[in-house]
């Protein structure tokens, strides 16, 4: 284990400790102490006081995240996966790629604290601050065909929203293809990335954010209106616990879209369409389309009526909101 995760894990209770009392129990010089208290302001963004007699600690207490917490919260017991835990990744997908890249096609779960290089659809950046909000993929073997994954993305998306409604959060719909929104703000994105061939077993890689708690000073980066975890519930959060829940659903929805498909999402999904009925704009390219959105069929794809016809859409280059 590293000094700046040793020194983190002694901080986050957010009460102050000694540079010297720091320095012996980690082994090292005082020195060594203020230069990984420097590291750790500037390479993970973190706001630690300084203070002559008291020592250091952080402005706000946090709960890193831990495989092994995360391994005991788990409440689905017939899929265990490997889970790592990373203070900061590129991106927790392009780690997980590279493993199938390599032919590592084992179940892996990867959580990180902080991004540096974190992706959403169409290569747009996902702010990833450190500590805050949960940023995790999952790698998936599956036994069936590329072309059998039409519409996994769907089933994530009511898996995490079925989690939430499960914590009380009732408020929160589904938005065509991969996003989850709460009165119109985003809380939770999703990312599927596939490798194989096209006639036999392949993986997938599901990768998702969600805004647990998110500092000001990166909300300021955000380009679109969204909504935090915290923000919508009064009950005391253990980041822990919920990336074990929201891994549990996800892990049981690839379970169950493997063995059905997206029938028995389909059904949860329009119940939890936050524009089913409602006028709608689609970017395609140069074109834009407007009519009312009708749900999504039984292969996934879009369905929106314009000009008294109900037409197709798959994901792709498609961008989707609503008409004014």
């Amino acid at each position: 284990m590293s000094v700046q995760r040793q020194l983190l894990e002694i901080l986050m209770d957010g009460n102050f400790h000694s540079g010297e009392k720091l320095a012996s129990s980690l082994g090292v010089t005082r020195a060594a102490i203020w230069k990984n208290i420097k590291i750790l302001e500037s390479k993970y963004e973190l706001d630690i006081h300084a203070l002559t007699g008291k020592g250091y600690r952080l402005s706000q207490s946090i709960e890193l995240l831990d495989s092994e917490a995360i391994i005991d919260k788990l409440t689905i017991k017939n899929v265990i996966p490997e889970v790592e835990t990373f203070l900061s990744i590129d991106s927790t997908n392009r780690y997980l790629m590279k493993k199938v890249l390599s032919a590592d096609l084992q179940c892996h779960a990867v959580f990180a604290e902080q991004q540096t290089s974190g992706r959403g659809r169409h290569g747009r950046s996902w702010v990833s601050p450190f500590g805050g909000n949960l940023y995790f993929s999952v790698l998936y073997p599956f036994q069936r065909t590329p072309r059998d994954v039409t519409g996994l993305s769907l089933a994530v998306g009511v898996a995490i929203v079925e989690q939430l409604e499960q914590q009380g959060i009732e408020s929160a719909k589904l938005k065509w293809p991969n996003d989850i929104l709460v009165n119109g703000r985003k809380l939770c994105g999703i990312l599927l990335e596939l490798h194989g061939e096209s006639h036999g077993p392949f993986a997938i890689v599901v990768g998702v954010g969600i805004n647990i708690s998110m500092p000001e000073n990166a909300a300021r980066e955000i380009d679109q209106p969204w909504v935090a975890y915290q923000s919508l519930t009064q009950t005391p959060i253990s980041r822990n616990q919920l990336a074990a829940s929201f891994l549990s659903n996800v892990l049981l929805a690839l379970q169950e879209f493997e063995r059905d498909g997206l029938a028995p999402f389909r059904e949860r999904w329009l119940q939890r369409d936050c524009y089913m009925n409602s006028k709608v704009k689609l970017q395609l390219g140069d074109r834009e389309i407007t009519g009312i959105a009708r749900g999504i069929d039984q292969q996934g794809a879009l369905l929106l009526e314009s000009q008294g016809q109900v037409q197709r859409y798959y994901s792709g280059e498609i961008h989707l909101r609503p008409a004014k």
